[in-house]
């Protein structure tokens, strides 16, 4: 650890079996980071124990910690320094890190929602009409005023397999960020592992419910704002700031770190007719299912042959069409 006053990092464990290595920053009077594994990498394994730890140090209700933020490889812990030092809160944390041997063991608590999903939308096409019009006239990723053709092209697939994809996943949620209520979804098959570039430069408009893609990850809008992700549908609320449907009475948000998502297909008009029973006659059920996940089914599942073969064949496919589509 480096001895130079301003060094960031407070303290570390070292990699240890299915553990990377493990660093403590400082991010602030009173924010902790824990980032795992000292280089940055995409790995779903560091979001699950993220999530395992941090439930752990949580359950611990320890005195002047006000909460959490976990991600795909780090935890940002929000503490008073008043009531504790980052030295023993570091302490705390390693406390469960060491009860931790094995990642494959976990299992945790994971919801499985199921969300309805136009594809094609009107109002997502408002968005990159707006988006040609005022911000990128010649815009390479709007084919045909929408992004799934580029998407499409960008993966060396057609739309249609796009779309089957999309649905033919779970979508993990590693937590949430970007914009309140909006989590950030990975595909837990490997073989569906949709990836385009973002917006250059990014949209300043982009209706609620709308799903689009960036690198790998998926995002749900969960109000009107800007963003960069390729949009390619648009599905029903994930935010209720007025918290009048029973949803969302203890909170404006829905989606919860470690949730899965699976989309089906339906039409636009289905859509819209929901987002009235969402937000005017608060009534519609919500399709959420408790579930458990399994970390060593899922690696059995990822580290198969036949994935590991079917996901060369879409690398393949995915190099030969960032060869063809135009650069964003």
């Amino acid at each position: 650890m480096s001895e130079n006053k301003y060094a960031v990092i407070l303290d570390e464990l070292a990699e240890a079996e299915s553990r990377p290595e493990v660093l403590f920053r400082q991010a602030g009077d009173g924010f902790l980071q824990v980032e795992y594994g000292a280089n940055p990498r995409f790995n779903l394994v560091d979001s699950f124990r993220t999530l395992t730890i941090n439930e752990a140090v949580k359950e611990k209700k320890i005195k002047g910690l006000f909460e959490t933020v976990p991600g795909i490889r780090t935890n940002l812990f929000h503490f008073d320094p008043e009531i504790m030092s980052a030295k023993d809160l570091i302490a705390e944390i390693k406390e469960e890190e060491e009860k931790l041997a094995h990642v494959e063991d976990i299992v945790f608590d994971s919801r499985i929602i199921s969300l309805p999903i136009a594809f094609e939308d009107s109002e997502t096409k408002k968005a990159v009409a707006k988006y040609v019009k005022e911000v990128r006239p010649e815009a390479p990723n709007a084919i045909n005023g929408y992004n799934i053709e580029y998407m499409a092209l960008c993966n060396g697939v057609s739309v249609a397999e796009i779309k089957r994809m999309v649905c033919g996943t779970e979508w993990y949620n590693s937590g949430n960020g970007f914009w309140p209520g909006g989590g950030f979804f990975w595909p837990l098959d490997p073989r569906f592992a949709i990836v385009v570039p973002k917006y250059n430069p990014p949209r300043t408009w982009t209706p609620e419910g709308t799903v689009g893609i960036g690198g790998p990850c998926l995002f749900v809008y969960p109000t009107p704002t800007g963003g960069g992700y390729q949009l390619f549908g648009r599905t029903i609320p994930i935010f209720q700031f007025a918290q009048k449907h029973p949803l969302f009475k203890d909170s404006p948000t829905f989606f919860k770190a470690g949730d899965r998502i699976r989309f089906h297909e339906v039409s636009e008009p289905e859509v819209l007719d929901i987002y009235k029973h969402v937000h005017e006659a608060t009534d519609y059920v919500y399709d959420i299912k408790p579930a458990r996940f399994a970390v060593k089914e899922w690696l059995d599942f990822y580290n198969s042959a036949e994935v590991r073969k079917q996901v060369s064949e879409l690398l393949a496919k995915q190099e030969a069409g960032t060869k063809v589509a135009p650069r964003v």
